[in-house]
């Protein structure tokens, strides 16, 4: 009887202590593959983490900028007070600042960035025909409105209704004043021609195949916009724009293609 409970005793324990070495061997490994796992597993939470802060911030550069271009095309009027709005000659230099009469009017042409892409601008054209740019970021148009050194300028209705045939004669004229508007023919002497007969003269000596057309569209405040559209001057159609004020009759170059012309 005792013989028999030894040998039961050595058939459950010897199993029992060989699964325990073998535990005991494997241990340190197992464990090893387990902290790898978890540390893989921390290290892809933190990636989706990182990439999802970027996709927010990248959300809400992108409404912001949205919110910015409404105010594109919108008319606002600067005031001279204790604290006046800042115009910039340019987005990379803010230490040079144009210079504004005590309330002149601007309008909003687009939104620009400085050349480091960490700044936001408008760029507008104030009422003397200077180019600035006002600050954008910090929604610095509202503060500046709620402050008064800025207001927003509706359109001015007016009472007298003008027939359609008035403003096809107001669009061609400003057409016209545009075509006849004398340019810089020769640096040296000085000489000048009108912008038509600078494109006349190309095509007889040095484009031949030179096409254009010209467009007058009303912006408002008896003032209009008149487009050049030229192919054959260069590899790429040419845009020349320009504002006409009818109420003064001034004509100024728009865009840089327009602006050449004079230099």
């Amino acid at each position: 009887m005792k013989i028999l409970f030894s040998i039961l005793s050595c058939c459950l324990i010897f199993p029992w202590l060989s699964m325990a070495s073998v535990d005991e061997q494997k241990g340190p490994s197992f464990k090893g593959g387990l902290l790898a796992e978890s540390v893989k597993k921390d290290q892809a939470s933190s990636e989706q983490k990182e990439t999802k802060s970027t996709k927010t911030i990248e959300d809400y550069e992108k409404e912001k900028l949205a919110k910015y271009k409404r105010n594109i095309g919108k008319r606002f009027l600067a005031v001279r007070t204790a604290r006046p709005p800042e115009f910039y000659e340019s987005p990379d230099n803010l230490g040079k600042k144009v210079g504004v009469k005590e309330k002149e009017e601007f309008f909003i042409l687009e939104v620009v960035q400085n050349r480091s892409g960490t700044m936001n601008f408008y760029k507008v054209r104030l009422e003397s025909g200077k180019i600035g740019y006002l600050g954008a970021d910090g929604y610095n148009l509202e503060i500046r409105i709620k402050d008064g050194s800025i207001m927003p300028l509706t359109k001015r209705v007016s009472t007298k209704k003008v027939s359609p045939e008035a403003k096809r004669k107001q669009a061609s004229k400003a057409l016209e004043m545009v075509k006849n508007h004398l340019i810089p023919s020769d640096p040296v002497s000085k000489d000048k021609r009108s912008v038509e007969r600078r494109m006349l003269e190309l095509r007889a000596t040095s484009f031949p195949k030179l096409k254009w057309r010209y467009e007058s569209t009303e912006i408002g405040n008896n003032k209009y916009r008149v487009m050049q559209y030229a192919e054959g001057e260069s590899a790429r159609p040419i845009h020349r724009t320009w504002i006409v004020d009818l109420s003064t009759n001034k004509v100024s170059p728009e865009n840089v293609a327009a602006r050449e012309l004079y230099r």
